[in-house]
């Protein structure tokens, strides 16, 4: 089944925690454990190539620009390799608009085998005239690459004659009453399988360049209450595969309980009800009874239906 998943962030020259950010960022998705493939555009693809072409751009940019965006890609597994780089260079060309850097990294084998993905790094200035060419830095723009990536990939998707398509927009636009589950990552993976206890604890983070302060603590505890996120989607998924019987016993039994509290209340009425009760009854027994069409009264606890 085809997932959507797009996750998009920047290496800003000031607001980086460290010189090279990005530099340092090629380095780890082409690392030989995860690389698959690698491929790019206006900029080398070796990883120390790219790097240098990276630590030179920075050095060259204003003392507050933007180095690169990081976008990383979930590849539907529905297409083959050779697709899933034709769409990855698709949709780099058209953000790039064929004027701008990039470089991605394919992350297909070994555990990313069953969760394929890239790692897909943008300089959106253009080569020639440095200037922005997508303009990642201005408002709306994760939403517009959010789309671009929808329909490029169902695009490929139509043209591998494959019925799954993707949608960016949440499970409840599309109207599927379910909570959305939530990233587990590999090593939390690992750490459930094994039944490892998770300790959750308060962590530091940074805030956006234009924030008053720095940094600011999380308080995870308050958070995932001490769940890790693969227990959390394991109790999304058991939600979601209640099965028909499971639903019908559950409103049987609570169809029950409400019988057997009608019955206590007429068999054991408390004081204030009692007198209720007895009214109700009256108003039963002298309730007028519907006429026959011969004109006769039916007995007053007879049963009828109506008459034909």
């Amino acid at each position: 089944m085809a997932i959507y998943s797009l996750h998009h962030s920047s290496v800003g020259k000031s607001t980086q925690a460290e010189a090279y950010t990005a530099a340092a960022h090629i380095k780890y998705i082409t690392r030989a454990s995860a690389l698959s493939r690698v491929a790019g555009a206006r900029m080398p693809t070796a990883s120390v190539d790219a790097m240098r072409f990276l630590r030179a751009a920075e050095d060259s940019d204003r003392k507050n620009a933007r180095v690169v965006d990081k976008i990383m890609l979930a590849l539907p597994r529905e297409l083959n390799q050779q697709q899933r780089i034709a769409l990855v260079r698709a949709y780099a060309e058209a953000i790039t608009q064929g004027r701008a850097s990039w470089l991605a990294a394919f992350h297909e084998k070994g555990k990313d085998a069953q969760n394929p993905h890239c790692h897909l790094v943008i300089r959106d200035r253009d080569t020639q005239t440095g200037k922005r060419v997508f303009g990642m830095s201005e408002k709306g723009s994760t939403e517009k690459l959010r789309e671009l990536w929808e329909e490029q990939a169902n695009l490929a998707l139509v043209q591998a004659n494959k019925e799954a398509r993707i949608d960016r927009r949440t499970l409840e636009a599309q109207g599927i009453g379910r909570a959305p589950t939530i990233h587990e990552g590999v090593r939390g993976r690992r750490m459930h399988k094994a039944r490892r206890k998770v300790r959750s604890r308060s962590r530091p983070a940074r805030n956006s360049a234009l924030a008053k302060s720095r940094t600011r603590t999380v308080d995870y505890p308050s958070i995932d209450n001490g769940r890790s996120r693969c227990a959390h989607n394991e109790q999304l998924r058991a939600r979601v595969n209640e099965s028909a019987a499971d639903y019908w016993q559950a409103v049987d039994a609570d169809a029950q309980r409400r019988e057997i509290e009608q019955l206590r209340a007429i068999h054991k009425p408390d004081g204030s009800s009692a007198a209720a009760l007895r009214s109700v009854y009256r108003a039963y027994i002298n309730k007028p009874r519907p006429a026959t069409k011969r004109g006769k009264e039916r007995g007053r606890d007879q049963e009828w239906e109506p008459d034909d």
